[in-house]
Parts: structure tokens; C-alpha cells; sequence
């Protein structure tokens, strides 16, 4: 059996509650970063959804740009010959590669 004098009790109570609050700031803190967790989660959602939306835009932006140059809708018709070419081109190789 242990005994203890007054002031030994009292720093077992001392410690007994820096202890008690050490624990429940632990608690606190792991739910802050559930919580952060949860929330950087469903941000990178976000983000990868947003990249995707950035990519079909661009997308319809370089079809737009295209067909505008197609149709005679601005001064890029340089840049719809090449692009047409570059598209024969492919097509060529795509039908050289089925031949084989």
C-alpha cells in the first residue's frame, strides 16, 4: 500500500487532470483532422472535377476555333489548312496500318 502525504495527493490530482486534459485535446485534435480529412477528400473530388471541365472546354474552345476557321469566321484559315492536313495525315496512316 502506498501512502502519500498532502502535497503528494495534490500533484496526483495535478497530474490526474493535466493528464485528463492532455486526452481530451488529443480527442479534439483527432477529430479536427478527421474532419480536415473528410474535407481534403472532397476537394481533390473537386478539383478532378474541375480539371475535366477545363479539359472539355479547351476542347470545345480548339472545335469552335476550328469550325470557325472552316467556315471563313475569322482570319485563321492558315491554321485550318494545317490542322486539315494534319487530319488527312492521320487518316492516311491509319489506313496504311489497316492495309498491312
Amino acid at each position: 500500500m502506498i501512502v502519500m502525504n498532502a502535497g503528494g495527493y495534490e500533484e496526483y490530482l495535478l497530474l490526474k487532470r493535466s493528464i485528463e486534459a492532455l486526452i481530451e485535446e488529443h480527442e479534439k485534435q483527432r477529430s479536427l483532422i478527421t474532419g480536415l480529412e473528410a474535407e481534403l477528400s472532397a476537394l481533390r473530388i473537386r478539383l478532378a472535377e474541375k480539371n475535366d471541365e477545363v479539359k472539355e472546354l479547351q476542347t470545345r474552345y480548339e472545335r469552335a476555333k476550328f469550325s470557325g476557321a472552316i467556315l471563313g469566321n475569322g482570319g485563321d484559315a492558315g491554321t485550318a489548312k494545317r490542322r486539315v492536313s494534319e487530319l488527312v495525315r492521320e487518316i492516311d496512316k491509319c489506313i496504311a496500318l489497316l492495309d498491312r
